[in-house]
């Protein structure tokens, strides 16, 4: 009896310890588990932040927001050329019988190219076609079939072949259109969301198709 008197406070002192030495082992795990998960989590949030950083909201002409990344401009930059030549052969061949509607048409293509945009639109003019187009009241239309374009970066050479709709009263004739031009980057404005600019622009082709009677 009495040596296990003497030797309970012993036992005491040794569960006692093991029971320390297991709350510093927890306490430890939780501790590196803490630092783990607030590693993890600063990572996510340092992660999602950057990848905010990657992307920008460009309006554009027809009031829609378009995603475009901004990290890399050569992934989506072949898409946004073929997208330029798209809307400036709807700015300049989209034409109405109306003088002024096709001077703000010419306008806003002019902030798409160099000075062979408007030698073209002199060209045309000093041939009176805008003329005819008024006085015959002639709608024109261009439907741009496809672009074929040459270059992973700037500058791009592009061929495009489109057809032109040319609507009259009685009549509607298809013609075919092809063009020529070098695409080169500059800044992008709010005239040129893009950052390109046409450069030697020419027709190589603009002839009759058919012409069609209206019912």
């Amino acid at each position: 009896m009495n040596t296990n008197r003497s030797t309970a406070p012993f036992r005491y002192l040794t569960n006692l310890e093991d029971s320390f030495r297991l709350i510093r082992v927890v306490a430890i795990g939780i501790m590196i588990l803490s630092v783990a998960f607030a590693a993890g989590v600063a990572w996510w949030a340092f992660d999602a932040v950057e990848k905010s950083r990657e992307k920008i909201y460009v309006l554009d002409g027809s009031k829609s927001l378009t995603l475009a990344l901004a990290q890399d401009m050569n992934v989506n930059r072949q898409a946004e050329a073929k997208d330029h030549i798209r809307a400036f052969h709807r700015l300049f061949f989209n034409l109405d019988p109306d003088e002024t509607a096709i001077d703000a048409h010419i306008r806003e293509a002019a902030y798409y190219g160099d000075a062979s945009v408007m030698r073209l639109y002199s060209d045309l003019r000093e041939k009176g076609y805008f003329s005819q187009l008024i006085q015959g009241n002639v709608i024109q239309k261009v439907e741009v079939d496809s672009i074929a374009l040459t270059g992973s970066q700037s500058p791009f050479t592009i061929r495009t072949y489109a057809r032109q709709l040319l609507v009259r009263a009685n009549t509607i004739t298809t013609r075919r259109l092809v063009t020529e031009c070098n695409l080169i980057d500059i800044d992008r404005s709010d005239n040129n969301s893009h950052g390109f600019m046409i450069e030697r622009l020419k027709v190589l082709e603009n002839l009759d198709l058919e012409t069609i009677t209206r019912d």
